[in-house]
């Protein structure tokens, strides 16, 4: 199979509006969470264009190995269900920064997937590539609704917060995903008490879930590194923001309003008072 043309594909940035820790599982390690994914209108661009071999190149180059890039490994893993698949040169156009909590990596896997279906809408690529990263089961959906398990269990969809405005903040430094979880030190939380088989609330029944519900990783990542503190007391600050949460491990932290032009006003102090910091606007989708 030959293509015809060159194919595009989005990879949306992920949010999660809160993130609770529930305990470790014994058998595996692995946490068991309760969280809302959402997906912004930033993200990446992937680009499939016609090629004599497989290859794939990222602008700017992050320097992560081929073998580490979880869209190569998603490519390797889809030739292996669809060896018909035609060779590819993928070019990933980053405007995601790396290690930062919007899931970049992983969202570009799953647009590697979604390449592959569109050329073979038979197979089911979703259920063997979901092994390569617990976010990737998400990132597949792009839907806003709450994850269960270890973020592989699908549960309500929530409707209503689409077009909401988001503003993102992230300092230069970072935060370790192992050393917030570890810092937890087995003090685990609570579920919400969010509807998991029937409808989701909403309207101002939504916005309050969602401002009662927490990220359990907030605290760790705050302790471990001061400048998400800052950040969410930056955001915190600002005029027209309802709520304002670091997104899953870090070290992003955001801000939803209700109207654009006070996250564009956020935007713009941030950016004053900020310069080296990585900061952006959105939407949720």
């Amino acid at each position: 199979m030959t293509p015809r043309r060159s194919d595009s594909v989005f990879a949306p940035a992920k949010l999660n509006l809160f993130l609770h820790v529930l305990d470790r599982r014994s058998s595996d390690g692995l946490h068991s969470l309760q969280s809302l994914f959402v997906y912004l209108s930033m993200g990446d661009q992937l680009r499939f264009s016609p090629a004599a071999a497989f290859d794939l190149s990222m602008s700017p180059d992050l320097g992560v190995a081929r073998a580490d890039n979880l869209a190569w490994r998603a490519l390797d893993a889809a030739r292996g269900l669809a060896p018909d698949l035609p060779a590819t040169h993928v070019t990933i156009r980053k405007h995601l920064p790396a290690e930062a909590g919007l899931g970049g990596g992983t969202a570009n896997a799953a647009a590697v997937v979604h390449w592959a279906e569109r050329l073979h809408p038979e197979i089911d690529f979703r259920t063997p590539l979901a092994a390569l990263g617990a976010d990737m089961p998400p990132a597949m959906d792009q839907t806003a609704r709450l994850w269960s398990g270890t973020g592989d269990r699908p549960g309500t969809r929530v409707d209503g917060l689409a077009g909401t405005p988001v503003l993102l903040l992230k300092p230069p430094t970072g935060v370790a995903t192992g050393a917030c979880f570890a810092a937890l030190q087995g003090q685990f939380g609570a579920p919400a008490p969010w509807p998991d088989d029937e409808a989701a609330p909403s309207g101002a029944e939504l916005q309050h879930a969602i401002k009662a519900a927490r990220n359990d990783l907030e605290a760790p990542a705050c302790a471990l590194n001061p400048d998400v503190a800052e950040a969410l007391a930056l955001l915190s600050g600002v005029e027209g923001a309802w709520l304002a949460r670091m997104t899953g491990s870090g070290s992003t932290c955001f801000a939803l309003f209700h109207e654009k032009g006070p996250r564009d006003a956020a935007l713009a102090l941030v950016q004053r008072t900020r310069p080296t910091w990585w900061s952006g606007a959105a939407d949720i989708i």
